[in-house]
């Protein structure tokens, strides 16, 4: 279990009328031009860009924080002080990938008793082509933390579905709807929930992150849907172990490995939460870490390859560790 209860509410972020985000304490603003980086004295020696500092490699964050990534779409956030450190084009539409079931496991967890269980069945048969799956079988029988897990380890959009279906008929009271329809009735539910969160220029049209043209995200409300469930402690549990097993209640296990790899990233205290890819998506990724006392989440999307992803997560993870100065405004970069 994390120790991030003592965070101030998510809540707190909101909007201006203006349409910029904000929190209460006016921590928190945002200017859509970066500041011009102070011109280094005559005598100034060369930056080592072998260094692998934030400091060394960009200069001040204030001053070159739309240098600091090199993936099109990115954000820091600190989730003890509830605020974002760093931003890049945080506010375009991008596609989410499996980013998405956060949001899915979010909703179930707090829709239903967390002793439910699962009845699998042919739910499992509306994934689209292509997709990861838990291998759920028709008439297993699973309980919450064990369709959780399968939702987030090893990317099981058959259990996305499960969980959607099942959620729906047990809130819906209509048990001869379709699956289609308990689906529908799902996504309301996802997009109702993400909103009331502060995630307002989304829409989310499944619930596993398989590509569709009208499922859709920025990096900030993902980032802001992540921090909701960095203060969940099963969820964020659930993405922090790298080896599963489950055994369900029909009978029988299942072990999955978790496909999140910043899981063994050396030299960062890396929690848990996800990564995602799709071909128009390209590599995403929502990660929890530990520094300094206090914790983060770096959030990257449209990285090229997963070399590309990793190496921008651990930029923005620098950041975090070299620090910053809260009182001065943070750069985000949102052009188009």
């Amino acid at each position: 279990m994390l120790g991030i209860t003592a965070c101030k509410p998510l809540t707190d972020v909101t909007m201006r009328p203006d349409g910029q985000p904000t929190n209460n304490n006016g921590q928190l603003t945002v200017d859509d031009e970066p500041d011009e980086p102070d011109e280094p004295e005559p005598d100034e020696p060369e930056i080592d860009e072998d260094d692998g500092s934030f400091s060394a490699l960009f200069g001040p964050p204030a001053a070159n924080a739309a240098a600091a990534i090199n993936s099109p779409y990115g954000a820091l956030y600190n989730l003890t002080d509830n605020i974002f450190i760093y931003g890049k084009r945080v506010d375009d539409r991008i596609f989410p990938s499996g980013t998405v079931k956060l949001l899915t496991a979010l909703v179930v967890y707090n829709s239903l008793p967390h002793d439910f269980i699962f009845e699998v069945d042919d739910e499992i048969e509306m994934i689209s082509r292509g997709s990861g799956v838990a291998g759920l079988v028709k008439g297993q029988r699973v309980g919450m933390e064990g369709m959780l897990t399968a939702l987030l380890i090893p990317v099981g959009n058959d259990a996305a579905y499960t969980i959607s279906v099942n959620t729906a008929r047990a809130l819906s009271g209509s048990p001869y709807a379709t699956n289609h329809e308990m689906n529908d009735y799902f996504l309301r539910l996802m997009n109702e929930y993400a909103e009331n969160l502060g995630a307002e220029n989304s829409n989310f049209s499944n619930p596993d992150g398989f590509h569709a043209a009208d499922n859709y995200s920025t990096v900030r409300d993902l980032t802001i849907i992540a921090a909701a469930t960095a203060m969940n402690p099963l969820i964020t549990a659930i993405t922090g172990k790298i080896e599963h097993e489950v055994r369900f209640d029909s009978g029988g296990t299942s072990s999955w490995s978790n496909s999140n790899t910043f899981l063994t990233l050396e030299g960062w205290d890396i929690r848990g939460l996800r990564t995602g890819y799709t071909d128009e998506s390209a590599f995403s990724a929502q990660i929890l870490a530990y520094i300094d006392s206090k914790m983060f989440i770096a959030a990257v999307s449209g990285s090229p390859t997963a070399a590309a992803r990793e190496q921008d997560i651990i930029r923005l993870l620098q950041m975090a560790r070299d620090g910053y100065d809260s009182s001065v405004i943070t750069v985000f970069e949102n052009d188009a």
